[in-house]
């Protein structure tokens, strides 16, 4: 067990290793470009916290299993983790073992990992061996935090300069900033598509006032519901309708059911301006995180100055929906699968959305799991882009 990082040789002189109670956990194998596994991360079971430690601060979750303060000990290091093919064209750099093995699984696609945002200084004789197998382009996927936190930039921004020094192309990958990292992104794109399985199907009145249907889609749903034999639903209650509704229907026809329908929908305009990058390396400290960490970035209220309209559109609903369920079902439409024609990124934390009518303007900041009401002052806002100028540089699949 000589040189073999976590082993040491104990008071009795029996090969022993390095475990004990404050530092039980799973451990996670950093394997090189060669498959041989060169030390071994341990994902604590519990996060290690010093004495003097704020009560909000998480702890460290991740240590290196090492023996290298015992007699005949040694450290791995911080070496860095492959899986996948050495000699793909194309290899994903991200931040953290496991999270590389989780995107890999996932994605099918070759992953380097660094054990931290900084670590990169063994990135560089690894490209330069991806180099000479055939590598052309190295993906940058580190986490989001690369947009709010100054380590994380400049840990990227070093990637793309190694890069290029061994003659390898760099693009960043960007995807849906409420989840963190690649592993949560494509984790959640998982769960939509089963979630999307079992959604179950609004009836055509509640489908028709919220304007995902035209009217003339009842006859289809009057089809359904024939051909299907829904037993024990009546046609009433199968299209959603109320008594009165159902009885105008069926004494004067479609017309007046549509006149009814029409009466209880209304026309809500809203805005959506996001965090402006416009491909600079530079972080805002509150970027994808909730109120709290706009709070205290030391804002009363987002600047609108950092900020980019980035959308204007309308939302039919039914007359009587609160702001809380107007504002849910434009979440739920600009995150995930974008709308055509939209090139702004999926509604996350730090967006904000502007409902307004002839009367008001109300604004509303994307908090991590719902929206806060804020000032906000969209004069000094940028505004938005040209549609010719404006490509798509946020992805939402695989």
């Amino acid at each position: 067990m000589q040189g073999v990082p976590g082993f040491y040789m104990d008071e009795d002189g029996r090969w022993t290793v390095k475990f004990h109670r404050r530092t039980s956990g799973i451990l996670i194998p950093a394997v090189g470009i060669d498959g041989l596994i060169r030390g071994a991360q341990i994902l604590l079971d519990t996060p290690i916290k010093n004495k003097d430690d704020p009560p909000d601060k998480a702890g460290t979750k991740y240590i290196w299993l090492s023996s290298s303060n015992r007699n005949m000990g040694v450290t791995s290091g911080s070496p860095v983790h492959f899986i996948g093919n050495p000699c793909s064209r194309t290899i994903y750099i991200t931040e953290g073992l496991l999270k590389a093995d989780i995107a890999h699984m996932l994605m099918d696609r070759s992953f380097v990992a660094v054990a931290g945002a900084n670590n990169t200084q063994q990135l560089d004789p690894l490209f330069g061996v991806l180099a000479q197998n055939g590598t052309e382009l190295i993906i940058e996927a580190a986490d989001m935090d690369k947009f709010n936190n100054h380590m994380t930039s400049r840990g990227a921004s070093r990637i793309y300069l190694m890069a290029k020094s061994h003659g390898m192309d760099c693009r960043p990958l960007t995807w849906n900033p409420n989840y963190k990292g690649i592993d949560d992104w494509q984790l959640a794109l998982r769960k939509k598509e089963r979630q999307a399985k079992k959604k179950p199907i609004l009836c055509f009145k509640e489908s028709f006032l919220w304007g995902q249907c035209s009217f003339e889609s009842i006859n289809g749903c009057i089809e359904v519901w024939q051909t299907e034999h829904k037993k024990g639903i009546s046609l009433m209650e199968y299209l959603g309708l109320s008594s009165t509704e159902y009885e105008a229907y069926i004494q004067s026809g479609a017309g007046e059911l549509k006149t009814l329908l029409k009466s209880q929908q209304s026309c809500r305009r809203f805005r959506i301006y996001q965090l402006d990058f416009d491909g600079e390396r530079r972080t805002i400290p509150f970027a994808f995180k909730g109120i709290d960490a706009l709070h205290k970035a030391d804002y009363t209220q987002p600047p609108a100055m950092e900020y980019r309209l980035m959308c204007e559109d309308k939302l039919v609903c039914p007359w009587d929906s609160s702001e809380t369920e107007i504002l849910d079902r434009i979440f739920s439409r600009y995150s995930g699968a974008l709308p055509e024609g939209y090139h702004g990124r999926s509604l996350a934390p730090s967006d904000v959305v502007e409902l307004y009518d002839r009367e008001k303007r109300s604004y509303y900041y994307r908090d991590k799991e719902d929206f806060v009401p804020v000032g906000f002052s969209p004069f000094f806002a940028k505004p938005m882009k040209e549609i010719e100028q404006s490509l798509p540089k946020w992805i939402d699949g695989t």
